[in-house]
């Protein structure tokens, strides 16, 4: 354990938390102007910060000289690897189905505008087929990205202090609070993902099924946002 551990995970299991509360404020007050581009400058930012934490992890992590099998990163073709492929694949198509069989239903789109605008969240969605290519870019940055630093580096971290059984709980609930913008209801679903995912991490040794869920999940919140609340879906289909 060295200093630059402390200063990684406290950079992003506390500082861009709290930064990123703090934008979600001001992207609030900006949404209301209807500019369309304020939901691709959020996805833009929250990309670039993302990659910037996990690049400084990864950094802190080979200066230290350690394995990155330690933290789930096995890039051979283990069996791990080759289940979080077909999930994704396998998920990726279903998406591509629900989108084919919702795009032209009214009321299916209906139903889920009427449940998602009532969730305080759901302005973070993507609005159109710009806003859901940025929002798809997220989506696989948060999905890398987050698994690395709260499964990966933050279940070790809290594991050379604790058990196993607290770091996978203790970790559940930072990621839990790194979604604090997204309210109460947020903070509780976020957690309770990460539960499972920190679970499964920790089951398989690897990050690989993790992350697959974890695209394919923010994907599809995505994906429904989308046909949910752009008035012209019913004319398009997922991007390419």
């Amino acid at each position: 354990m060295t200093i630059y551990d402390h200063l990684v995970v406290f950079a992003f299991a506390v500082l861009y938390p709290a930064i990123d509360l703090h934008y979600s404020k001001t992207f609030k007050r900006r949404i209301l102007t209807n500019n369309p581009r304020i939901r691709i400058r959020a996805y833009q930012h929250g990309i670039a910060w993302i990659w910037v934490l996990s690049i400084l992890a990864i950094a802190s992590w080979i200066y230290s000289k350690r394995a990155l099998t330690d933290i789930g990163l096995d890039f051979s073709s283990s069996w791990q690897a080759l289940t979080g492929l077909i999930l994704l694949i396998s998920a990726l198509i279903y998406i591509r189905y629900v989108n084919h069989t919702i795009k032209n239903d009214e009321d299916q789109r209906s139903a889920i505008n009427s449940k998602l605008k009532d969730n305080s969240a759901s302005i973070y969605l993507p609005r159109t087929k710009r806003d859901f290519v940025w929002f798809m870019n997220l989506s696989i940055s948060a999905g890398i990205c987050e698994e690395l630093l709260f499964r990966g580096y933050l279940i070790w971290y809290i594991g050379e202090y604790s058990t196993t059984l607290v770091a996978i709980v203790l970790s559940s609930l930072l990621f839990g609070l790194a979604h604090s913008y997204q309210g109460w209801k947020g903070i509780v679903q976020s957690g309770g993902t990460g539960l499972v995912l920190a679970v499964i991490y920790v089951f398989t040794g690897s990050l690989w099924i993790p992350i697959a869920l974890h695209i394919v999940g923010d994907v599809y919140s995505g994906m429904l946002g989308w046909l949910a609340f752009d008035e012209t879906v019913s004319n398009r289909t997922l991007p390419n």
